[in-house]
C-alpha cells in the first residue's frame, strides 16, 4: 500500500546542474528555466497586447490587474507617485519574474524531464546565482540612481564622509576617536551595501530551495494527498516571497533615492 501511494523523485541539489556549454561557457538548468519563463513572458505579452482596447479581452484584462497590482504594492512603500513611476519599470519587471518563475516551479512534471541524466528545468529562484543576480543587479541600479539624485561627490559623502572627518580633525585631543568612530560607521556603511544583496538573495533562495525540497520529500511519501495541499501552500508562499523579495528593493531604493523633485534635498 505505501508504495502504491508514493514515488520517487529525487531531490535537488543545492547548486544547478550544468546541461551542456556554449564556448566554455556552463548552461545550467536554471539558465534554462529562466529562458522558458523569459520566451513564455515575451509570447503572452505579444498576444495580450496584439490588439488593445478601451473594452479589454481576457488576455489584456489579466495583464492590466497584474500590473495595477505590482503599481499598488510599490506606492505603498513609496507613498508617492512621481517614485513609483519612476521605479516602477525595475521593480515591476523583478516582481513579474520572480512571482512567474515561482509559480512555474509549481507546474506538475516539469522538474521531471530530464536530459543526460539531469534535470532539464529548475526553479530560477532556488538558485543562489539567480537570486544574487537579481539582488546585485538591482542595488548597482539603486547606486545610478543616487549618483542622479545627489551628484557622484554626494553619492561619495554617504559612505566615505570626507566633510564630516574634517570636522572630527577640529575636536582638539579627542579628535583622534571622532575621527575613528566616523571611519568605522563608514566601513559598516559600505559592507552594509553589499550585505543588502546577499541578504535578500539568501531569503527567496532559501525560502524556495526548501520548499522544493519538501514537496519532493511529501511527494515521495504520499504522491497523491498530502501533496495537493501542500501545492495549494507552495503557491501561497510564491506569491509572499515575490512581495518580500521586490518589497526589500522598493524599500533599498526609497533610502538611495532622492527627494521628488521642488522639494529640498
Amino acid at each position: 500500500m505505501q508504495e502504491f501511494l508514493s514515488f520517487k523523485r529525487d531531490i535537488s541539489s543545492i547548486g544547478p546542474s550544468t546541461i551542456f556549454e556554449i564556448g566554455g561557457f556552463p548552461i545550467t538548468n536554471s539558465t534554462l528555466f529562466m529562458v522558458l519563463v523569459t520566451i513564455l513572458l515575451i509570447v503572452f505579452v505579444v498576444v495580450a497586447l496584439r490588439k488593445k482596447s478601451l473594452i479589454p479581452g481576457k488576455g489584456q484584462a489579466f495583464f492590466e490587474i497584474v500590473y495595477e497590482a505590482v503599481e499598488r504594492q510599490i506606492n505603498t512603500i513609496t507613498a508617492s507617485s512621481y517614485h513609483t513611476k519612476r521605479v516602477l519599470p525595475i521593480i515591476g519587471s523583478i516582481f513579474i519574474f520572480v512571482g512567474i518563475s515561482n509559480y512555474f516551479g509549481l507546474v506538475p512534471g516539469l522538474g521531471s524531464i530530464t536530459f543526460d541524466g539531469k534535470s532539464l528545468f529548475r526553479i530560477a529562484t532556488s538558485d543562489f546565482n539567480t537570486t544574487l543576480g537579481l539582488a546585485f543587479g538591482a542595488i548597482v541600479v539603486l547606486h545610478l540612481v543616487s549618483i542622479k539624485d545627489f551628484g557622484l561627490w554626494g553619492h561619495i559623502n554617504k559612505f566615505i564622509p570626507i566633510k564630516q572627518l574634517g570636522e572630527d580633525m577640529k575636536k582638539g585631543g579627542l579628535a583622534p576617536i571622532y575621527m575613528f568612530v566616523t571611519i568605522l560607521i563608514a566601513c559598516l556603511d559600505i559592507v552594509g551595501e553589499f550585505a543588502k544583496a546577499v541578504s535578500v538573495s539568501l531569503r527567496l533562495f532559501g525560502n524556495m530551495y526548501a520548499g522544493d525540497v519538501l514537496t519532493t520529500v511529501l511527494i515521495g511519501i504520499f504522491a497523491f494527498l498530502l501533496p495537493s495541499f501542500w501545492v495549494a501552500f507552495g503557491m501561497l508562499g510564491a506569491l509572499v516571497q515575490t512581495i518580500v523579495f521586490g518589497s526589500l528593493i522598493t524599500v533599498f531604493y526609497m533610502q538611495a533615492a532622492g527627494p521628488e523633485p521642488g522639494e529640498k534635498k
